[in-house]
């Protein structure tokens, strides 16, 4: 059963499938109980994905809305946090994809305006994006990941997901995802690697291996 304790904040040992049974069986308001259980966690994993925080703390609210919308849907054969953790996945790609419709577009108007924009030296809003991305070199190497690898990392090893749980999130089966982390973790390397060596001042020949030619 879940424990509340005096200030309100959930007990870390809660059974939250055992407290979604409670509110399939009518008290609504025990999904209060999930919500401050796996908010955090769930906000980590959104932010990650989605790079920005404001649209992260938009992106929970609303799946946990979806999730309370679909609980009927959930059964016991899986964990309820891989079963919103599936929810919240779907939710940031779409986000994701809205945001690369939207960035196309004002790419065109850019485009289109670019004389005007060069002749007045006006400030269209892409600089400060562009400052904004360059918070800290962790975000930098994660933005050069894709969305999916970024979602695989952050499961693994920030939000410590089982391959199992993790399987359900993605729809990828355990050993396939095993092979990927790999090939990510590798793949994060290199872009670490390259950081580095623009940072000092190097320039990565793909030609020469792991070669590093001084500019």
């Amino acid at each position: 059963m879940a424990i509340i304790d005096d200030d309100g904040d959930v007990d870390v040992g809660m059974d939250i499938e055992e407290t979604i049974r409670v509110v399939k069986a009518g008290n609504k308001e025990a999904y209060a109980k999930v919500v401050r259980r796996l908010q955090q966690p769930l906000y980590v994993y959104c932010c990650h994905l989605l790079m920005q925080r404001e649209e992260a703390e938009d992106a929970v609210q609303e799946v946990f809305i979806k999730a309370f919308e679909k609980l009927e849907r959930y059964t016991y054969d899986k964990s309820f946090s891989a079963w919103l953790y599936r929810i919240a996945y779907c939710h940031c790609m779409n986000l994701l994809n809205k945001r690369r419709r939207a960035q196309m577009i004002q790419l065109i108007l850019r485009q289109n305006n670019a004389a005007v924009q060069t002749a007045g030296g006006i400030d269209d809003g892409f600089l400060s994006i562009e400052r904004d991305e360059q918070r800290s070199e962790y975000e930098q190497a994660l933005r050069r990941l894709s969305a999916d690898d970024r979602s695989l990392l952050v499961l693994r090893f920030v939000q410590e997901k089982s391959y199992e749980d993790i399987s359900v999130i993605l729809s990828h089966n355990p050993a396939a995802l095993r092979k990927k982390v790999e090939r990510v973790k590798s793949k994060l390397k290199k872009i670490w690697l390259e950081m580095e060596a623009e940072r000092n001042g190097f320039e990565h020949q793909p030609a020469l291996g792991r070669t590093f030619v001084k500019r």
